[in-house]
C-alpha cells in the first residue's frame, strides 16, 4: 500500500527540527565542537523586496512561528510585528524593516532557521497577493478556488491567508469548516456532461441539494454562453440566482462582449437579478477590467501559486556587538510608525522615543515581545481577528 503521508512532512518531524537544511546541523555540529553554540544572538527577518512590483506587504505566518518554537521549546526570546500588519519592506530611508526578530544562543534555534522562513514566506506571499485582488475586485464577491493547483495537505493555510486577506469564501470543505464559515462553490463541468446538459444537470442539483444553498449554473460546456444561461432559466426559472462562466482562452474572443451579450437577455427577460460569476485564469489586470460588469470571482492559480515573500533570516548582532553580512544593516532596530503621515521608520532598539521624521509626533513602536524564553506571552489573535485588522487597514489603501 502506498503511504499518502510519504511525501508530507508530520507536525512531529518539522519540531523534532528535521525539515532544515543539511548546513545548519553541520554549522551547529561545529559550533558545539568549538564551544560556540551558546553565542548570543540578535537575528531579524527582514525581505529585499515586493513581487508584482508591489508597494507593500501583508505579514502572515507569525501564529505558526510561535507554536513551532513554543513546541520545540526553544529558550529564546521573539520580538514581532503584529500579524496581519500591512507595511514595506524598508522604511522611509530605505533601512530594511525586522518583521520578527530573535534573540538568544545560536545553538537554541539554528537548525530552525528553514521552517521559520518557509512558514512566513509563503503564507505572507498568498496573504500580499490576495488583498491585490481585494483591492481590485472593490465590493465584488471573491472565492478562493485555487487549492487543486497545490498538495492537500496546505489547502486550509491557502485559504486562511485567502480569508484573512478579504476573500468572502472559500471552495475547501476542510478550510471551510478550520474558518469556521460555510463552503461555497458551484458545479463542475463533469457533472454537467455526465446528467448530458445544463437543464438536466440543473433540475439533478435543485431536487437534491438543500434550498439555502445558491443555484448558480456553469453555463459554457457545450453550447455557447448566452444559449445556455437560457437554457438554465427555462429548467429552474426564478430559483436561478446566478451563472458562472468558466470560458477557456481558446473559446474566449472578447470575454467582455460575451459577458454583455448575456446580460443583455438576462434584461429582456427580466432577470437583471441574476448575478454573473466568473473564473477561470483570472488575474488582478483581468479583475481590473472586468469588475464593473462582473458580480464576484473565482480565483485559483494567481493566490495559491503567489510569488513568496523571500524574507531571509540574518544576525545583526553578536555578544552585544553589532554586525552584519554585506547588503544587511546592524544592530538592534525597534521600527516606527506614524498614524499621521503612514511611514515608518527604524531606529535604535532602545530609543526611549522615536519621532517621525516628517511631522515630529512620536512614532508607534511596532516590535512588541511576544515569547519570552520560548514561552508565548499573550494570547494568540483568532483568524477572524486578524481579518478584521487587515481590513481596517485597507480602508485606507488604494493600492499596495
Amino acid at each position: 500500500m502506498i503511504n499518502l503521508e510519504k511525501w508530507i512532512a508530520t507536525a512531529e518531524e518539522i519540531i523534532q527540527g528535521k525539515t532544515t537544511d543539511v548546513y545548519f546541523n553541520r554549522t551547529k555540529k561545529c559550533l558545539s565542537g568549538d564551544n560556540l553554540d551558546k553565542t548570543k544572538v540578535w537575528a531579524e527577518v527582514t525581505t529585499g523586496g515586493i513581487p508584482r512590483n508591489g508597494r507593500n506587504l501583508v505579514f502572515l505566518g507569525l501564529r505558526d512561528v510561535l507554536t513551532l518554537f513554543s513546541e520545540a521549546q526553544l529558550p529564546v526570546n521573539i520580538y514581532s510585528i503584529k500579524e496581519g500588519t500591512i507595511l514595506p519592506n524598508t522604511d522611509i530611508n530605505g533601512v530594511k524593516i525586522p518583521f520578527l526578530v530573535i534573540e538568544g544562543k545560536y545553538g537554541d534555534f539554528a537548525i530552525y532557521e528553514t521552517p521559520l522562513l518557509g512558514l512566513l514566506c509563503f503564507q505572507s506571499g498568498v496573504g500580499t497577493s490576495a488583498l491585490r485582488l481585494r483591492i481590485a475586485a472593490e465590493d465584488k464577491s471573491l472565492l478562493s478556488f485555487g487549492i487543486r493547483r497545490m498538495p492537500p495537505a496546505i489547502a486550509p493555510i491557502i485559504d486562511r491567508a485567502c480569508y484573512i486577506a478579504g476573500f468572502d469564501g472559500v471552495s475547501c470543505v476542510l478550510s471551510a469548516e478550520k474558518l469556521e464559515i460555510d463552503a461555497t462553490g458551484t458545479m463542475p463541468h463533469t457533472f454537467i456532461m455526465i446528467k448530458g446538459g445544463i437543464e438536466e444537470t440543473l433540475i439533478s442539483f435543485d431536487k437534491h441539494i438543500d434550498p439555502k444553498v445558491s443555484r448558480i449554473a456553469l453555463v459554457d460546456t457545450f453550447n455557447d454562453e448566452r444559449v445556455e444561461v437560457l437554457q438554465a432559466l427555462s429548467a429552474i426559472g426564478d430559483k436561478l440566482a446566478g451563472i458562472r462562466l468558466d470560458t477557456p482562452s481558446s473559446r474566449k474572443g472578447s470575454f467582455r462582449d460575451i459577458i454583455q451579450e448575456i446580460k443583455w437577455e438576462l434584461k429582456l427577460r427580466d432577470r437583471e437579478d441574476v448575478k454573473i460569476f466568473l473564473s477561470g485564469g483570472l488575474t488582478e489586470e483581468s479583475i481590473l477590467e472586468l469588475r464593473d460588469i462582473a458580480d464576484g470571482f473565482g480565483i485559483g492559480t494567481y493566490v495559491s501559486n503567489s510569488p513568496t515573500i523571500d524574507y531571509a533570516l540574518d544576525i545583526v548582532e553578536i555578544e552585544s556587538k553589532a554586525i552584519a553580512k554585506r547588503g544587511k544593516f546592524a544592530g538592534r532596530k525597534q521600527i516606527g510608525y506614524c498614524e499621521h503621515c503612514q511611514t515608518f521608520l527604524c531606529d535604535d532598539f532602545y530609543k526611549e522615543e522615536i519621532l517621525c521624521q516628517s511631522c515630529g509626533i512620536k512614532m508607534t513602536n511596532m516590535l512588541e515581545k511576544v515569547m519570552d524564553k520560548g514561552k508565548i506571552m499573550t494570547k494568540l489573535p483568532t483568524t477572524k481577528e486578524i481579518r478584521e485588522y487587515v481590513l481596517k487597514q485597507k480602508e485606507k489603501l488604494e493600492e499596495i
